[in-house]
Parts: structure tokens; sequence; C-alpha cells
């Protein structure tokens, strides 16, 4: 009796007490060692994974890359200022919030929105590292066995050398030269005209999975399926529909024992018909990235690369028009995220589905030619185009002119990992990655050099 007496006083007392709003993480994984340009980063808390997210403490990153970081309480924004232009911008009008419990986060003078709450843990402000690698331009790898993440500003490219007109310039003089590396930077614009037509690229594709519908398929009849695409689609063009990139992710995707049920005439049909959705694609690319002044050559191949020559397989299915896995972060949406800015007629989220869905395949591949514009240009985008992607917003402009700078930035850590090589383990595994011509960059043009050109 006296046991439930004190009891009830104790849960009177408890329902007398007001709760602390606290915005520490239900489901925390260890924490992660973080080193910055070398160094390790030692912060209270340190980094650690919520929901499979890496996050970081904002100000401990923000200091160690010398950058100031201000917390202003009252408003409950995190406010990094760079230094960039050597004079402190002011702090834009916030937008309105139905409450401040969300913290907000500004570079400089630009609201920096994230598809991931902030969390604040200590007293801490805790950004998911995707803030630090889109926004400040910085270089990311994960180590996952040993739960390392190295952040590192990388170095500006050196200009080539001029030579001056009645001198000996540097590049005549031959030397003995040092071993060289494996793969030099070749420096590939993202930006600038196309070089290959949609035919070398459609070849390009067929030819990586033509096997798998004819085995034994021989160059020549290869070059002949390409051949017929082109002439029919040159002919009588039409823009490629979702539903024939749903039937081709179909039909590349058969098992062996389907495709050796084709009879000839099938067989013929069905190439036929991969050939044409090929070049339709090859041919949108290069239309859609001429508007844009980007290379659609080898955007194309970035989407072969994403997809899996249009096999997809992974969280993006066929039907999103999705190629490069615009907002496929590995948390699926609610339906409620946002476009910032992007038209809801052509591209929204799904409940439950992982990254954007847009309207046709054009839409899709201008969403992604969009993005690329942001990493390879400051430019604002041409006059009267309409904003279709929902991450355009998100990216520090210009920070990854050329394709091979694409790796750590958008494709983070940019590099394969697990067998055979392993570069995780290494001590610096993205150069270990380039000197096999295995980053991101490298393999988007690795399958454009295919084409012939260069």
């Amino acid at each position: 009796m006296l046991k439930r007496k004190i009891l009830r006083m104790f849960i009177a007392l408890l329902a007398g007490i007001p709760l602390l709003l606290v915005t520490l993480p239900t489901e925390a994984s260890p924490p992660v060692c973080c080193f910055i340009n070398g160094q390790e980063l030692i912060s209270d808390p340190a980094p650690l994974i919520i929901d499979d997210r890496t996050m970081v403490p904002l100000r401990a990153v923000g200091e160690a890359l010398g950058m100031e970081v201000q917390w202003l309480e009252e408003v409950r924004v995190a406010w990094i200022h760079t230094n960039a232009t050597g004079t402190r911008s002011s702090l834009p009008a916030l937008p309105d919030r139905e409450s401040i419990a969300k913290p907000l986060i500004f570079i400089d003078d630009v609201l920096i929105p994230s598809d991931v709450d902030p969390v604040i843990i200590q007293g801490r402000i805790m950004v998911p590292i995707r803030v630090i690698t889109e926004y400040l331009g910085m270089k990311v790898d994960w180590d996952g066995a040993s739960r390392y993440v190295f952040i590192t500003k990388p170095e500006p490219q050196p200009e080539p050398e001029t030579p001056v007109p009645g001198t000996d310039s540097p590049q005549n003089e031959d030397p003995a030269p040092a071993e060289p590396p494996q793969h030099q930077y070749l420096g590939i614009s993202i930006m600038g005209a196309s070089l290959a037509g949609p035919a070398e690229m459609a070849k390009v594709a067929f030819d990586a999975i033509d096997s798998r519908i004819y085995p034994g398929i021989t160059e020549s009849e290869s070059a002949g399926y390409i051949s017929r695409a082109r002439d029919r689609v040159e002919n009588q063009y039409s823009e490629v529909t979702t539903l024939e990139i749903i039937r081709l992710t179909s039909e590349i995707n058969k098992s062996r024992a389907e495709v050796m049920q084709y009879s000839p005439d099938q067989r013929d049909e069905i190439l036929d018909f991969v050939a044409s959705t090929y070049y339709k694609l090859a041919r949108l690319y290069l239309q859609k990235g001429q508007q844009y002044g980007i290379r659609g050559d080898i955007a194309f191949f970035q989407a072969a690369h994403e997809t899996g020559w249009w096999r997809f397989g992974g969280l993006v299915t066929p039907e999103q028009n999705n190629y490069c896995g615009l907002s496929a972060t590995g948390k699926a949406a609610t339906a409620d995220e946002q476009l910032r800015g992007a038209n809801p007629a052509r591209v929204w989220f799904v409940e439950g589905r992982h990254g954007a869905f847009f309207d046709t395949p054009a839409t899709g591949i201008e969403a992604q030619l969009q993005h690329l514009y942001a990493y390879a240009t400051t430019k604002e985008l041409p006059a009267g185009v309409d904003l279709v992607s929902p991450r355009y917003a998100l990216v520090r402009k210009g920070i990854a002119p050329n394709w091979e700078d694409l790796g750590g930035k958008w494709a983070v850590p940019g590099y394969p990992r697990g067998a055979p090589h392993y570069y995780e383990t290494m001590p610096d595994p993205f150069a270990a990655a380039f000197a096999n011509g295995q980053t991101y960059g490298q393999t988007i043009l690795a399958y454009y050099f295919r084409t012939g050109f260069r």
C-alpha cells in the first residue's frame, strides 16, 4: 500500500515537470572519425551516423576549414562565413516558418536547404555531410571498414604554360621524363559543344547489351541495327516516351531462358526497338545539351553509368524518367519534399519511393543537365528555361567545371568500394582509383571514348 502511494506521488511529481524539447536522434550508430586536410577533427560530440547519414558538427568543421561559424539562437540560424569575398555578407530576410525548432543554415548570404534536417546534440548543430560537399566544394572520402571520413579542399588545377613567341617552350624540351601516372588529368569540360553524334553514342550503348539478347552477334550485325535505327528515327522522328523506356528496361533485363525462346524475327524486332530507343535518347541528349551549352554526348554516358545502360535495378525505376539519381539520397520520400522552385507539374515525389519523378524522359534529361550546369559554371540558367531540377539550388555553383571533378562532389566518395581493389582501405583512396582510371568522372569518360571521339 505504501509503495502504491509513493508511486502515485512520483507520477504526480513528474506530471508537474515540463518536458524538455531536445533534438537528440532516436537511433544513432557509433561515432566516426573525421579528418580535415589530414588532421583529425577533435570535437564534442564526434561525427556520427544517423539513419544512414553521416552527420558532422558544423562549427568544428567550418572552423577547421578556416571559416567562421555563428549560432544565432534567437532565430535558430547557423551562419557560415567563408570569407570568400573578403567582406561579410548580411543575413537576408528569413523565410516564414511554422516553428523555429528546425534550425536553418546559411553560407554567406545563401540559405542552404537540406533534405535531412540538422539535429542539435549536446548543444551542437550537426549537419549531413552533403552540406559540406555540395556547398563548400569539399572532397569527401568514406572508409567504411574503419569508419573514417576524410574531408579535403581540392587543390586548384594549374593553368597550362603558354609558350612565349620566339623562345623555346618547355613543351618542346625533351628531358628524361619521370615515370608518369597511369592516368593524367584530362580536364574535359562539362560545358561545350558535343563531338559524337547519336549513331556513335547509340552504338556504344547497344554494344553494351546486345549480346544479352543475341549471343554471338557480330560487329557488322550490330552496326546494321544502328544503321536501320538511324534511318528509321531520322526519317520519322518522335521523341522517346516513358513507355519506350520502360520497355527498353524490360527487354534488356530478360533472362537467358527467355531470350533463348525468341524466334529470329522476334529477336530482330526487339533489337531494332532497343537500337532505336538508344538512338532517340542520344538525339535528345544532344538537343538538350545544345540548349544549355553542355556536352550532351558525355552526359548521355553519365546516365548510362548511373542506370546501367537503362537496366536500372537500384532505388530508382524506369517510369520515374530519372537517369542520374536526382534526389535519390537513400531515404524514401514523404511526398512533402521541397521542390525549391522547380515546376511541380513536371517534377514531384511519391511517398515511399526514392528519388524525383519527372513527367517525360525529356524533362528528366533536362533536370540532369541543369544539375550539371550548376556544378560546371557560376552563370545563371539560360533565359526562359523552366527549372525542373529540385536540387539545382543545393549546389555550390561552379565547383566541378570538368567531368573528372564530379568524383567526390556529384558522387561520394567517387570511386568503387570493395573487391577487387578495396580502395577504401588505402591511405588516399581517390588517388589510387584515379591512377587506375576508375573514379566516377573517369568511368563516364571511358564510356564516351568508345565512340572514337576524345
